[in-house]
């Protein structure tokens, strides 16, 4: 009778188990097959870069954003980032939804992978391997376009030697 009750209850992990993933793969593809997030604010110039990033022009705005970096060894692990913007907001709130002029998000990179998005001034870098690291970070609009100026990206490096 014990064996029964475990073969139902491994049958009943692996039916729930199947089901969210299913509900997870249907819900990023409606994710990225959404108008919302293709749409561009009116007025907006856009272009595709090669590897499908879509950029935004920012050269006609009324203020340009501006990003500097600053990164200070945390007392406890790892490393604090200082992420100093001029004519940019960071809205949380507005992230996947239609673009704001000077609104939106960064992207952080750390040897040219990606780490996450960030939504404030301030960023912790956990570990990192011994040597140089370079840290990148870019602008984003809320819809995840990256902003550019003269078909750049707006990104600034910062290198961190970790002994």
């Amino acid at each position: 009778m014990s064996s029964s009750r475990s073969n139902i209850g491994n049958l009943l992990v692996t039916f729930v188990g199947g089901a969210l993933i299913g509900a997870a793969v249907v819900w990023g593809w409606l994710e990225l097959s959404s108008p919302l997030s293709s749409m561009a604010h009116t007025g907006q110039k856009t272009m595709t870069m090669s590897h499908g990033e879509k950029l935004i022009a920012v050269d006609d705005w009324r203020s340009q954003p501006t990003l500097n970096l600053d990164v200070f060894e945390d007392p406890v692990s790892g490393w604090n980032l200082n992420i100093q913007t001029d004519n940019f907001i960071f809205d949380a709130a507005a992230a996947g939804y239609q673009n704001e002029e000077g609104h939106g998000h960064a992207h952080i990179y750390v040897n040219g992978a990606k780490r996450g998005r960030i939504y404030g001034g301030w960023y912790h870098i956990g570990s990192l391997p011994p040597g140089s690291n370079e840290v990148t970070v870019s602008l984003y609009a809320n819809d995840h376009s990256a902003l550019s100026i003269g078909g750049h990206k707006i990104s600034q490096k910062i290198m961190i030697l970790n002994e």
